[in-house]
């Protein structure tokens, strides 16, 4: 059971809107994403059925036929959930409601297009990096319990100290994103799943650097601070550079124009009439505002 204190600490985007409306109802990206995960269990479902394993062999991360063959559309659908036994539909099951609820307000929070490239980027990132290693050596892949996760630190970095009940305990967001991702990794690691384990802790740092990018949570201030103030030099060399710019086009012009006084138009080379003409020409865009 999750809690509802969360909603007590929502800041709402200004770009929090529906991508469409059915019948009255909108639809958000987090509601289409998680629409779209429960046909694929679907559609998943009954081409096990009908046709067996081998059906769903194309939508594996085979880093082999990636590189080799193109089959670029295999960076995404090894996202998708199978109905492969009891547990597995368990598990879609609370991973729907994770998704659901925490990237509701995830994206809420951050609004739609940054929601939108933080769900792409724990998609493909891992899938790229798997398959430049796939390069020494190839790797096959598929699930998407990482992607998850990673909406979930999202909100955990945005939210840290809201508290959650799940399984009848009431932690901080923060609390139980330290206590998943220690499960998480320990499962991933007795069974010597080390792409999963990779995965889980690519997007669990993906989601985590991309919310405090955006300036949400707290952590990493060195590093934090380091960005913000490249950002702020960048912002004052180009601010520089153009009041530089402005004063050696004024030098320049003033220049021309006290020859002109001095010897008259005629004496003005072919390059000095075409600064002067770039110079008329930006004056009359200036006075058209």
């Amino acid at each position: 059971m999750l809690s509802d204190s969360a909603m007590l600490y929502h800041e709402r985007s200004e770009d929090y809107r529906p991508l469409f409306w059915v019948n009255g109802h909108p639809v958000y990206v987090n509601t289409l994403i998680v629409v779209s995960y429960i046909a694929a269990f679907i559609l998943g479902g009954i081409a096990l059925f009908s046709l067996g394993y081998g059906a769903v062999i194309p939508l594996i991360l085979s880093t082999d036929d990636v590189v080799h063959y193109g089959q670029v559309w295999r960076l995404v659908s090894y996202i998708i959930f199978l109905p492969t036994d009891t547990w597995t539909a368990i598990n879609f099951i609370f991973a729907m409601g994770f998704l659901f609820y925490f990237g509701r307000q995830v994206e809420e929070f951050v609004g739609r297009k940054i929601f939108f490239n933080l769900f792409a980027a724990l998609v493909l990132v891992p899938a790229i990096l798997l398959c430049l290693i796939g390069l020494l050596w190839p790797q096959s892949y598929i699930g998407g319990y990482g992607i998850i996760f990673g909406v979930f630190i999202a909100f955990a970095t945005i939210y840290p100290g809201v508290e959650i009940c799940i399984w009848f305990v009431n932690l901080t967001a923060k609390g139980w994103a330290y206590v998943l991702l220690g499960c998480l990794s320990v499962v991933y690691f007795a069974q010597h799943a080390w792409i999963g384990l990779g995965g889980l802790w690519a997007d669990a740092g993906i989601a985590y650097l991309g919310m405090r990018y955006i300036g949400a949570g707290r952590g990493f201030e060195r590093i934090t601070d380091w960005l913000d103030e490249r950002r702020t030099q960048k912002l004052a060399r180009q601010r520089n550079f153009k009041v530089l710019e402005d004063k050696m086009a004024t030098d320049s012009i003033d220049a021309i124009l006290e020859k002109i006084s001095r010897q008259g138009v005629g004496s003005l080379t072919p390059g000095e009439r075409a600064t002067l003409e770039r110079a008329r020409a930006n004056l009359l865009k200036r006075d058209q505002r």
